[in-house]
């Protein structure tokens, strides 16, 4: 789920509960720390590791998530931090145990919503890296979004009228209901006509579309499905591994490539993984590529296009027996 919508969610269950100012903060910035998650991803980009350092990993674990929150709520509740960023927003933190407490909750609001969407979270991570998910609403959910972006700027506009938020909030709980509503009635539909074929079932951006991924002996088989009407509305076929030349060469590069630590990671991303594996002179170029995510990226609104594209695919330059990563 989105930035706006984890720190709606937060301040709609904390207002409810009728938490003091200081609580109501604390929830707040717990249900958005772990999409803080940019403040420790960067070190991938400079130092790649195959530890779970991306967007959905570390911080959004039971244990892990929880200390990362602690460190975000120290920072935001000094002085200093707090002053800077009062010129911007108001708030007040106070660093006790009961604040850390109701900052561990609001960590648990946010890995209970991106549960129910796609890729999930890594729950028990380090001891294990499985994703857990649901899979009833899509990682970026638009109408929610919207809908998000809306009720804040109508809390920001009308904050004096307290009444007239509480009825915003609970119009807005209930959109959230119908929304999800829908979702689980498409999932189930979309599972029904599917029955029997081994298929995976996944939310796309749109309310009513469904990607549905079928692994087959040696391909990928991947429908959009539109729930609406009942009907798959496209269809994609994507060979697992396609070689332009010797088969034994290729694999002894792919061999070399799968040791990269972002190979890994990608893998670990990846609903489904295909590799293209073409010879240059006396190198190999080695694409591993997410078949769900590229017809996706060939479908989907244009907006969303670059959401996706970090988990589209991933290029390997092997030459003499060395791999690294082809930019």
């Amino acid at each position: 789920m989105d930035f706006f919508s984890h720190a709606l969610l937060a301040y709609i269950l904390g207002s409810f509960l009728r938490l003091e100012k200081k609580l109501l903060a604390a929830l707040v910035l717990g249900g958005i720390a772990p999409d803080l998650d940019f403040l420790v991803s960067w070190i991938n980009n400079v130092y790649p590791t195959s530890l779970l350092l991306v967007h959905r990993g570390v911080t959004h674990t039971l244990f892990l998530g929880f200390f990362f929150a602690l460190i975000i709520f120290y920072l935001f509740s000094r002085e200093k931090i707090k002053g800077f960023l009062g010129r911007f927003i108001k708030f007040d933190l106070h660093f006790s145990a009961t604040s850390m407490a109701v900052v561990y909750a609001g960590v648990l609001l946010h890995l209970f919503v991106d549960y129910t969407t796609t890729r999930g979270v890594p729950l028990f991570y380090p001891w294990q890296a499985v994703r857990y998910s649901a899979n009833i609403f899509s990682q970026i959910e638009p109408i929610m979004l919207i809908a998000s972006l809306l009720v804040l700027a109508e809390l920001i506009r009308e904050r004096s009228r307290i009444k007239f938020n509480k009825n915003l909030f609970i119009a807005f709980l209930l959109f959230f209901l119908i929304v999800g509503g829908v979702r689980i009635e498409g999932k189930t539909g979309a599972e029904s006509f599917f029955s029997g074929q081994k298929a995976e079932i996944y939310p796309d951006s749109n309310l009513f579309s469904w990607a549905v991924l079928e692994n087959g002996s040696d391909q990928f088989l991947v429908y959009k499905y539109d729930s609406f009407i009942g009907k798959v509305t496209n269809s994609s076929a994507f060979a697992k591994i396609t070689v332009a030349s010797s088969m034994t060469e290729a694999q002894i590069a792919i061999d070399a490539a799968e040791k990269l630590s972002q190979v890994k990671l990608f893998r670990w991303r990846a609903y489904a993984v295909a590799i293209n594996a073409t010879s240059q002179n006396s190198s190999w170029i080695i694409e591993y590529y997410d078949p769900l995510v590229k017809a996706q990226m060939s479908n989907s609104w244009r907006f969303f296009r670059p959401s996706l594209k970090g988990y589209g695919s991933v290029r390997v330059m092997v030459e003499n027996g060395v791999a690294k990563i082809d930019d």
